[in-house]
């Protein structure tokens, strides 16, 4: 009897941001082993980000709207038998992905999960006495569970991936997306309009302005409508869309969050501001050069992973500390290389 073909299906439930630091390790690990078969599972919208490669097919993670309790979750997981599946990578070890990995398992189906150190974390970001050591990006952690179900170990995540340049033609396009989903990672308004301000005074330089959401959009409009060479792209593309326009970009200015994320799987150079959380942590852009993420020394920072915890102080002066002027003038550093 023939052996039966291997397909192993890696989830990575959410968000946006992890989704993407996955993608070009799992379509290399896909392209390096043609005879197995991969499959993503993920949000609906995120499926353009894992196209282009023969062996690796996208399965959608999208309960009805109001069923997401466990029974669903429980039935949407016998739905997965019929792609004959015979490993689990699970690089998202939560509670939807544990149950997932369990219905399979009892079927003989062997998993594997990500280890994601929350202990070496907390020490990273505890009150006092902050242990300062750079841990495992994501990454290589999702690496380390495609190894562990016996695939050759690429050394993908340790490679070196500079960021292209692009040559633009007579103007320097300049991308900034200036939200994120927790305040400990979102710069200042006035501050991200300043830049704006004196950026888009050069006729040099043409700024894009990156986001999403009814609110995020009406913000941006708003911006772009007050200043020249400026316009809003928030909400006037989908998500492929969307990266290909960010691969157009000399450079982009973002945030902690999945905007960074997006540009670096393009190789787009991304200059990044950084307040409640640090690179540290392991979320740093693909590829991208340590010396382009803006953060101030604080004794009081990182003082969370996910930047989703209330500023102790009170004032977010991390974020504040960083001035328009030192982004301005990483932004013609970077464009300048």
């Amino acid at each position: 009897m023939a052996s039966r073909k291997r397909h192993i299906l890696v989830i990575r439930l959410s968000a946006l941001g992890d989704v993407a630091i996955s993608v070009p390790l799992i379509k290399e690990y896909a392209r390096e082993n043609p005879s197995i078969e991969f499959s993503v599972l993920s949000q609906k919208f995120t499926a353009p980000l894992f196209e282009g490669v023969g062996n690796l097919n996208f399965i959608p993670f999208d309960l009805p709207k109001g069923k997401s309790g466990v029974l669903e979750v429980i039935k949407f997981a016998s739905t997965l038998l019929k792609y004959n599946i015979t490993e689990v990578a699970d690089i998202h070890n939560v509670h939807r992905s544990r149950i997932i990995r369990y219905c399979l398992k009892l079927r003989g189906i062997p998993c594997k999960v990500i280890f994601k150190d929350r202990k070496s974390r907390k020490l990273l970001v505890r009150s006092r006495n902050k242990v300062m050591v750079q841990q495992k990006s994501s990454m290589q952690k999702y690496e380390d569970v495609l190894t562990s179900l016996g695939l050759k170990d690429l050394g993908f995540a340790k490679r070196s991936v500079p960021p292209r340049k692009t040559d633009t033609g007579m103007f320097r396009k300049i991308g900034i997306a200036p939200f994120a989903k927790h305040q400990g990672k979102a710069w200042p308004l006035a501050l991200v309009e300043e830049v704006i301000s004196r950026l888009s005074a050069d006729n040099n330089n043409r700024i894009f302005l990156f986001g999403g959401g009814k609110e995020e959009i009406q913000v941006l409009e708003s911006m772009a409508a007050k200043y020249p060479n400026t316009q809003s792209v928030a909400g006037k593309y989908k998500l492929g869309e969307e990266i290909g326009f960010m691969e157009s970009l000399d450079v982009m200015l973002t945030m902690d969050s999945a905007n960074m994320h997006l540009a670096s799987l393009v190789r787009t150079p991304v200059v990044s501001i950084w307040g409640a959380t640090h690179p540290y942590a392991g979320f740093y852009g693909w590829g991208q050069d340590p010396k382009d993420a803006l953060q101030a020394e604080m004794p009081c920072r990182p003082c969370s992973i996910f930047g989703d915890k209330e500023c102790a102080r009170g004032d977010y002066a991390c974020l504040k500390a960083v001035t328009p002027d030192q982004v301005i003038d990483k932004i013609i550093e970077v464009t300048a290389r």
